[in-house]
C-alpha cells in the first residue's frame, strides 16, 4: 500500500511578481507578490493505477492561516477523515512517469499577506507527497 502513494521531489515554491509584459519574476517583498509558483516533479511509479490524479495544495501564512479562494465548502478536501481547505487543486494527468507539474495561487486584491516564512504542503488522496517554505519580507 505504501508503494502505491505518488511520491514528489525537486519541490519549489516561488513568489512571483507578474511584469505588464506577462513575464515573470521571482521576489520576496510582500507588495509586489501577485502569485506563487509551486512546481515539483512526480516520481515514477509503475504500481499506482495511470489516469487523473488530484492534487491538493496548501499555502499557510505565517499565523498558519490557509490561503484560500473562498471561505466555502467547495475550497475544503478529506485528508485522513478530516475535512481542510486548500489553495490550490489540479487534476493531473499521471502515467507512471516522472513528470514536471506547476500548479499556481494567483493573489486577490483585497488579501494582505504578512512577512515571514510560509509553508507548502502537496496532498494526493490521504497522504502529504511533499513540503516546501519560502518567505516574504
Amino acid at each position: 500500500e505504501e508503494a502505491a502513494v505518488l511520491s514528489t521531489y525537486n519541490l519549489r515554491s516561488l513568489p512571483v511578481h507578474v511584469k505588464g509584459s506577462g513575464k515573470e519574476s521571482e521576489t520576496n517583498k510582500i507588495k509586489r507578490v501577485d502569485r506563487v509558483k509551486i512546481c515539483f516533479t512526480l516520481g515514477k511509479n509503475s504500481i499506482l493505477e495511470p489516469g487523473l490524479k488530484t492534487i491538493h495544495v496548501r499555502i499557510a501564512q505565517p499565523d498558519e492561516e490557509i490561503l484560500v479562494k473562498g471561505r466555502g465548502e467547495e475550497y475544503t478536501f478529506m485528508h485522513q477523515g478530516e475535512s481542510i481547505q486548500y489553495s490550490i487543486m489540479e487534476e493531473v494527468d499521471y502515467q507512471n512517469t516522472a513528470q514536471e507539474v506547476c500548479m499556481y495561487w494567483n493573489r486577490r486584491e483585497s488579501l494582505e499577506l504578512q512577512p515571514g516564512l510560509y509553508h507548502v504542503d502537496i496532498f494526493h488522496g490521504d497522504h502529504i507527497i511533499g513540503e516546501t517554505t519560502f518567505t516574504l519580507k
